[in-house]
């Protein structure tokens, strides 16, 4: 059992570095794409294709944060036979999903929800419904909508980031649409040491808040 369990997490733990390795190629060959395409004063909308794309988890939210945007993004990746799979979300309180929603009349297959979309289209295809999708967004989009938000729903001291709090925060799960995860606020709160990095992919962070003598660490992958 002991046997079974150690093959078990070593393949669990492979399959995860290559889903990583995966995700990090298709945002730094979205962002390239966005670098070369997009106009923030032009496009209400983000919405990248090409055979290096792959839509499974494209950090859409990461996509609209480097277009400074608060709207949508839309990963199609393109395979060998020249048929386009996409991923799409939607930001909160924006009405892009919905926009989405209206084009389904493209060619191709769309499902899915006000926040989230999937599709499946030619490539042949994708200039038309990018041009469509974008006009759509920008006709629906007020400049108010387009503004990043930051929800906020609780402030915290760092003392009182704790097993019991981990605890609860692990009881509020599964997070999703229709259950936010909740991000909390921390002021007056300053490094305590240099960063460092672990393994090329962890960012050690050593902070303290006010007059605190004890500074929390906290780890976040890169």
């Amino acid at each position: 059992m002991k046997a079974e369990a150690a093959v078990l997490a070593e393949f669990l733990d492979k399959q995860n570095r290559e889903r990583q390795d995966v995700e990090k190629k298709t945002f730094l060959a979205a962002d390239e794409i966005i670098a070369k395409e997009f106009d923030p004063a032009r496009d209400a909308a983000i919405v990248v294709s090409g055979p290096r794309l792959a839509p499974r988890r494209p950090r859409h939210c990461r996509l609209a944060h480097r277009s400074q945007i608060s709207s949508a993004a839309i990963v199609i990746g393109i395979d060998e036979s020249g048929m386009g799979k996409g991923s799409g979300r939607a930001a909160l309180g924006s009405q892009s999903g919905e926009s989405a929603r209206s084009l389904c009349r493209t060619p191709g297959k769309f499902g899915g929800h006000e926040m989230a979309a999937g599709l499946t289209i030619r490539e042949d295809k994708i200039d038309m419904f990018a041009q469509a999708f974008r006009a759509a967004a920008r006709e629906l989009l007020s400049d108010e909508d387009l503004e990043a938000r930051l929800r906020l729903d609780h402030e915290v001291e760092l003392a009182q980031l704790n097993v019991d709090l981990l605890r609860w925060h692990e009881m509020l799960q599964p997070f999703g649409n229709a259950n936010p995860q909740p991000l909390f606020l921390a002021r007056k709160v300053e490094p305590a040491a240099p960063p460092r990095i672990l393994k090329d992919k962890h960012l050690v962070l050593r902070l303290r808040q006010g007059e605190a003598r004890r500074a929390p660490c906290f780890s976040t992958e890169r």
